[in-house]
């Protein structure tokens, strides 16, 4: 079941470590796109547990986080099954 942040944006980033969440941050903030750092669900964790949920409209910004050289684990699509690979 999503609930908040998860619920309204269906976009989920996870991440190797907090550093390069925290990068990632910064590449949402000068891009302006609105996003929110969640625990990191458990059937997506495999390293740091936060993530970050964006609108799903936006989902191109995953490819400005590679340009920017940002690590990151998994791209997902909440839906209401689990989570799913974003598609670009």
């Amino acid at each position: 079941m999503l609930y908040g942040p998860l619920f309204e944006n269906r976009a989920l980033i996870t991440f190797p470590s907090l550093t390069q969440s925290l990068a990632a941050e910064r590449v949402f903030k000068r891009l302006d796109c609105p996003h929110t750092s969640i625990p990191t669900p458990r059937s997506v964790r495999s390293g740091c547990n936060t993530a970050i949920c964006f609108p799903i409209d936006r989902k191109e910004i995953v490819e400005d986080l590679i340009d920017d050289g940002v690590v990151f684990l998994g791209a997902y699509e909440a839906t209401d099954e689990g989570f799913i690979s974003l598609s670009l």
